[in-house]
């Protein structure tokens, strides 16, 4: 009998605050958006996180690969080189991605071979 009674009451007390509007602690107003953070693009780092503003192109015997803003990326030159009377090619990269802005990414064929072509590979990580 005591359980029909809390029931009873229970179940009125939550009709009662449906009809009269009350709200509890869990429908309490959001805080207001001034105090998230907010994230703001600079002159060095975009939201990307890609480089841009990058052109490679044949330097001496090698590739030379350069990116005007990092936006806080990294990219690496690479070359495909060919070994003097026909021999196989082979490709040749630094060890090392570059990740600051405007400076150049570069890599050289071996003596006794030839740089055929070459490019660039960026990535959005350091």
């Amino acid at each position: 009998m005591k359980k029909t009674i809390y029931a009873l009451l229970a179940s009125t007390a939550m009709a009662l605050s449906l009809l009269t509007g009350v709200q509890g602690a869990s429908a309490a107003e959001p805080e207001p958006a001034a105090t998230a953070a907010v994230a703001t693009a600079s002159d060095d780092v975009t939201i990307m996180g890609w480089p841009s503003g990058c052109a490679d192109y044949q330097y001496y015997n090698g590739w030379l690969a350069r990116c005007t803003k990092a936006n806080g990326g990294s990219w690496l030159v690479f070359a495909v080189c060919q070994t003097e009377g026909g021999g196989p090619r082979f490709t040749r990269n630094p060890s090392v991605w570059q990740t600051t802005s405007n400076v150049p990414s570069i890599v050289s064929c071996p003596p006794g071979s030839f740089v055929v072509d070459g490019g660039i590979w960026t990535s959005n990580t350091p």
